[in-house]
Order: C-alpha cells, then sequence, then structure tokens
C-alpha cells in the first residue's frame, strides 16, 4: 500500500471497538466529573397538569362591588316590602344603614360559603365558567323570591305599642333567594363555557 493510498482510505466509522464508560470518557475529555441526569419520575392521571377555567382565591375587587351594587337595592326594595311599621326618621334611617350592611354581609358569608368552589381543583373545574350552572342558579333564586311574593304571611305584633296586623311576602322564600343571587354574584366567573366537561 503505497502513502497516497493509506491518506485517501477514510477513517473506519462507527462505535469504538474498546468498552467506553461515559465518567472515564468525559473525565478524560474535559477533566470533570460526569454527572448522570437524575431519573425521570413516571406521570400519572394525577400529576398531570390540568386546564383551570376561571380564576382560584380571592375574586377580584370589580366583581365584588359589581355585586354589591345589585345586591344593596334589591335588598331595599326587599326590606321596604316586608316592613310592618314605619314611624319616619328612625325608620328610613334604619332601612338606609341596613341596605350597605345587609349585602356587605351576604357578600362575606358567600366568599366564605364559597371558598371550595374556588380552592379544590376538581370542584373548581366543574364550576369555573359553567354557564348551565349559573342560569339554572339565577332562575331558582329568581323563582324563589316570585315565590315569597306570591305566598304572603300574616304578620300580627306589637311595636312601640301600638298593634299591627298586616300582611309581607314570605322572608324566608325572599331573603333564600337573594343570598342565593348573592352567591352567584360573587363565585361566578369567565369566560362562560356551555359544555358540561372544562376541558371541552
Amino acid at each position: 500500500m503505497t502513502e497516497h493510498d493509506s491518506e485517501s482510505t477514510p477513517a473506519p466509522q462507527g462505535p469504538p471497538r474498546y468498552p467506553v464508560s461515559p465518567k472515564s470518557h468525559y473525565e478524560d475529555a474535559n477533566r470533570q466529573r460526569f454527572v448522570a441526569p437524575p431519573p425521570m419520575r413516571p406521570q400519572t392521571l394525577g400529576t398531570l397538569p390540568r386546564k383551570h377555567y376561571g380564576s382560584t382565591g380571592i375574586m377580584p375587587v370589580g366583581q365584588l362591588a359589581l355585586a354589591f351594587a345589585v345586591l344593596a337595592p334589591s335588598w331595599f326594595i326587599l326590606q321596604a316590602s316586608l316592613m310592618v311599621d314605619y314611624d319616619g326618621l328612625l325608620s328610613m334611617i334604619g332601612v338606609i344603614l341596613t341596605t350597605v350592611i345587609m349585602p356587605i354581609i351576604a357578600i362575606v358569608a358567600a366568599i366564605t360559603v364559597g371558598l371550595p368552589l374556588r380552592l379544590v381543583p376538581a370542584i373548581n373545574r366543574w364550576w369555573a365558567g359553567n354557564a348551565r350552572t349559573y342560569v339554572s342558579i339565577a332562575a331558582i333564586a329568581v323563582g324563589l323570591i316570585a315565590a315569597g311574593f306570591i305566598k304572603t304571611v300574616r304578620q300580627i305584633g306589637e311595636m312601640d305599642g301600638i298593634p299591627y296586623d298586616t300582611v309581607t311576602p314570605d322572608p324566608t322564600l325572599v331573603c333564600g333567594g337573594w343570598f342565593l343571587l348573592a352567591l352567584l354574584l360573587v363565585n361566578a366567573s369567565l369566560p362562560l363555557r356551555w359544555t358540561n366537561r372544562a376541558g371541552s
């Protein structure tokens, strides 16, 4: 074999024919210890990320302000319809104070009751943006309030030494429907979806 033939002969390709340890190979190559990557943990259905709709945790301040803007005047109307006596200025002051206080109490209670809807992942995936559920709850709330006005209750008693005998809407149905509406306004979230599955 001539010198020209040896120069034109390509170098053999393929893996080395001697045993190579990654540790010894890389130590010889760059004088640094080879660190093997940690083994990957197998993923299960419980560890795979899941898509969330809506927000979790505390709801936006704008949503709470909107809820108060709806609950305050509606409570004023309901409270006026449930009054059995009116004595002028004192009654008006009481109505104004309760119009401010009662919606705040209802909002705080709705936040507390609705914590599982936002903090429990499985419940949040079902609840967040579920337009069908929102519409159903709103219909039930309006139905309870309407039924309260249809089903009147006779109120008999005495206030400030003055007896009264009057008919008012059913306070249980009216207040129950109003609080259900507060629960929906405080805990509902966007965007809306009309499918049963959160991932659809």
